[in-house]
């Protein structure tokens, strides 16, 4: 039986536009499946609307046919209003396969404050994304278009948790695809319905700012057109402004509350069309654009030699003088081919990605098919370890670097990583023996900071072993479970004095006695009292990794108490509020102080949300906390606070050598922390003792900076020192 489509213009259009970047399109089955979803849905009195607004949001990322006649059915499928044997019988397995995992994601059950419920959310995702990316586009759609017209049919409440489940979940993975368009149009409707004021208060700014300088921009975008032009280039030239929620992040960072006071509050782009040479080009024009406007050098950016990891290429420069004087600013300028202007609008999607279909292209996929690839193995992760799944949730999500191999084999790694996550990336029995490595030719140890396009090369010894503190230098949750597991496989009382000689070097460092036979002061941990057998459990733990020495020395001995002197203390006995906290990155919400700690404003906080959906503020060293649920506390910090430094002595016992104290204050510099005072002694055996004075404006920077300087050549021994 053949279903043919009612006249309708909405398939004319449809088809008029597939056509236009789809000359192989199967008209007859895509007509096919058009009259047949257009009858069941009559059949059924559904929402045919829904089918056609969610291929109009895939439209522009010019899906293949399957992927269009899956999104027509979804509907009638996940609601089982269609024979699974029929629609495989008369569409294929492609279109039943995308169908299949479709009403799999359909089934999942989001709870604001359920960590299990949204990280099974996210092993389904990944697990359906290594099989088929073209259906999480299609779930990408449907929750655009559902957000679109979510108040004609929903409840408040329900909106609340689809707008908070589509930033924590739907827009980090957009994001991680590279497809900006969906990602921004996402965000900026979650929220507007999460946080309806803030949203209403950027949106007019923009409105209005961007209407007053819209003929600033427009003289901009045709000055530079009219250079280019003039040289003999031709390109596509316009302006862009922030979206809402990308502006309202930016006040938030810089702490200021008016969109003229950003300025890069918009970019003007160059768009050259592609071609033989079109790289050349793109460089050409940049160099003629910094012979006309003076740049700023610590602005530019090369996304097009070193990509990010979601496949974004393009050009980044900001320059002096092309505004008119009376908005006399910075502007920034990107410069792209229209291939990589349709990468940065959409991504992966913009090769198609699917390897069965005609415009799918290996190469320009490029990285992503082996971030792609890593998800399937990421099945047999999640069904085994809870927190391995918490890790590879922050590694899937957070900023990525990519690092080349000599060999130039790229390397998809966290920011921030170190050398370590890059051996073990190359291979597991690489990380386990590595002891230094090269960066760009230059030596550095395993604690360097690794940077988009470092070249890196480890340098391996066949006796050496990995090293507890390797898992506080890894950056990525691979890494840090092979460290783990090595340390894992030796035996207990090795485990034991491994932990105790951690935990002792980190007492050390704050100038504490080393523990006793018995660990006393292990007896009271976290407000309960372990016996002998559960001590040594404890230090058997840190001994195999899976404990930090330096948390649990901590919460024994918290740094704000132990550190010496607070230039500005910020704790203070006024009066608080809900309006003075904010929780997990969210105002306004509803509050109550916990009053087992009493909470004072400048203390340390934390949010912990109550049964009732409530947030209870609690000091963050309360130890009620300790017999909660720890899913349910959530970062929470005082808004407006003055600045707060900690002065701290410490004292490096080191050998003679040239230049090392500057080495040393160079270290320190590096760390963000301000040398107050410098003396030179001796012991009394005659060692050199250094001891210097610092300023911490952060507590976290103090067990980094130790690290750094223990590893300091001549550096023998570093510990706090009491009096200065």
């Amino acid at each position: 039986m053949l279903w043919a489509p009612k006249q309708s213009p909405m398939f004319d259009q449809l088809l008029e536009k597939v056509q236009s970047y789809n000359n192989d399109l199967n008209k007859v089955g895509l007509e096919f499946a058009y009259g047949f979803a257009q009858k069941h849905f009559e059949r059924i009195g559904g929402d045919f609307e829904h089918s056609l607004g969610v291929i109009k949001k895939l439209l522009p990322m010019r899906p293949d046919d399957d992927t269009l006649i899956a999104a027509l059915l979804h509907d009638l499928y996940v609601s089982h209003n269609v024979d699974d044997a029929k629609v495989k019988e008369l569409f294929g397995q492609g279109v039943t396969g995308m169908l299949n995992g479709l009403r799999h994601l359909s089934k999942l059950s989001y709870a604001q404050n359920d960590r299990k419920s949204q990280l099974e959310i996210l092993r389904k995702m990944f697990v359906t994304m290594a099989k088929d990316l073209r259906v999480i586009l299609i779930w990408l759609a449907c929750r655009l278009y559902a957000l679109e017209h979510i108040e004609k049919s929903t409840g408040h409440a329900e909106i609340m948790d689809i707008s908070l489940e589509t930033m924590q979940i739907y827009v980090p993975i957009a994001s991680r695809l590279g497809i900006y368009r969906m990602k921004i149009e996402l965000e900026d409707l979650a929220f507007k319905y999460l946080n309806p004021e803030e949203y209403s208060v950027v949106n007019m700014q923009i409105e209005k700012y961007g209407k007053l300088k819209k003929g600033a921009i427009d003289l901009m975008c045709r000055r530079l057109k009219e250079f280019l032009y003039s040289k003999n280039v031709e390109a596509k030239v316009y302006g862009r402004l922030k979206s809402v929620y990308s502006t309202y992040r930016k006040l938030q960072k810089k702490h200021i509350n008016a969109v003229e006071e950003l300025f890069d509050f918009f970019a003007i782009r160059v768009v050259l069309p592609c071609g033989e040479g079109a790289l050349d080009k793109l460089y050409g024009v940049l160099g003629l654009i910094h012979s006309e406007w003076r740049p700023l050098s610590s602005r530019f950016k090369d996304y097009v030699a070193v990509p990010k990891a979601n496949g974004y290429r393009s050009l980044h420069t900001v320059v002096l003088g092309l505004a008119p004087k009376d908005m006399d600013q910075p502007v920034e300028i990107q410069i792209r081919d229209m291939e990589m202007h349709r990468e940065a609008e959409y991504g992966i999607a913009s090769h198609w990605i699917y390897k069965s279909s005609p415009k799918y292209n290996a190469k320009k996929v490029g990285t992503q098919v082996d971030w792609l690839k890593g998800l399937e193995k990421l099945q047999e992760i999640f069904s085994s370890e809870s927190d391995v799944l918490k890790g590879v949730e922050v590694d899937i999500f957070k900023d990525r670097i990519f690092v080349l191999t000599p060999r130039g084999e790229v390397k998809d790694l966290p920011a921030m990583a170190s050398p370590v996550d890059f051996a073990y990336a190359v291979h597991t029995d690489i990380g386990h023996h590595c002891v230094m490595a090269k960066v760009n030719g230059v030596l550095v140890p395993l604690d360097h900071e690794l940077k988009n396009g470092d070249v890196v090369e480890i340098i391996t010894r066949p006796d050496a072993a990995p090293k507890l503190k390797w898992i506080s230098l890894a950056k990525s949750n691979f890494a840090r479970t092979k460290i783990k597991s090595w340390f894992t496989g030796l035996n207990r009382e090795a485990h034991v004095k491994a932990g105790r000689d951690l935990l002792n070097a980190q007492l050390e460092r704050l100038h504490k006695p080393p523990m006793d036979a018995n660990y006393s002061i292990l007896k009271n941990y976290c407000g309960r009292n372990l016996t002998l057998v559960q001590r040594d459990r404890l230090v058997e733990e840190v001994g195999k990794g899976s404990q930090i020495a330096r948390e649990i020395i901590r919460k024994i001995y918290p740094y704000e108490r132990v550190l010496s002197t607070r230039i500005f203390d910020a704790v203070s006995n006024e009066p608080v509020s809900e309006k003075d906290v904010i929780v997990g990155g969210e105002e306004g919400l509803v509050l109550r102080f916990a009053a087992c700690c009493s909470p004072r404003k400048g203390e340390n906080i934390v949010g912990y949300v109550t049964r009732g959906n409530r947030v209870s503020i609690h000091c963050e060293g309360c130890h009620l906390l300790e017999n909660l649920d720890a899913e349910r506390i959530l970062r929470a910090w005082w808004k407006n606070l003055k600045q707060e430094l900690t002065r701290v002595g410490i004292r490096l016992t080191v050998t003679s050598r040239t230049a090392l104290i500057p080495s040393i204050t160079a270290i320190i510099n590096c760390a963000g922390v301000e040398v107050v005072d410098l003396k030179i002694n001796y012991d009394a055996d005659g060692a050199y003792i250094n001891s210097f004075l610092l300023d911490f404006d952060d507590l976290d920077k103090f067990d980094g900076l130790m690290d750094k300087l223990e590893n300091v050549d001549g550096v023998l021994r570093v510990s706090r020192q009491d009096d200065f």
